[in-house]
């Protein structure tokens, strides 16, 4: 009976050092790999396209006037968008 449990708590002992010992492996080798690809693969720099609005200042004047009467000033336009 002593001899049966000293061995499983001799396999439990060598079962999580191995699982600690791997998982500490992916943890290191996955942090290698983000290192390197921010080093050597950075992300491509997005060329910014100036965009006419669609919407001129004089419809957004009287948009505004119709949100501002409506909700007695309380109202506000975060944005605009056209469907």
């Amino acid at each position: 009976m002593e001899s049966n449990i000293s061995n499983a708590f001799s396999l439990l002992a060598i079962g999580m050092v191995t699982v600690f010992i791997v998982l500490l492996l992916v943890v290191l080798c996955g942090s290698l790999l983000i290192k390197l690809v921010n080093k050597y693969a950075p992300e491509p720099i997005k060329k910014v396209k100036l965009i006419k609005p669609l919407i001129s200042n004089k419809e957004i004047a009287v948009m505004t006037a119709v949100v501002d009467h409506i909700t007695l000033g309380k109202g506000k336009i975060e944005s605009i968008e056209k469907l």
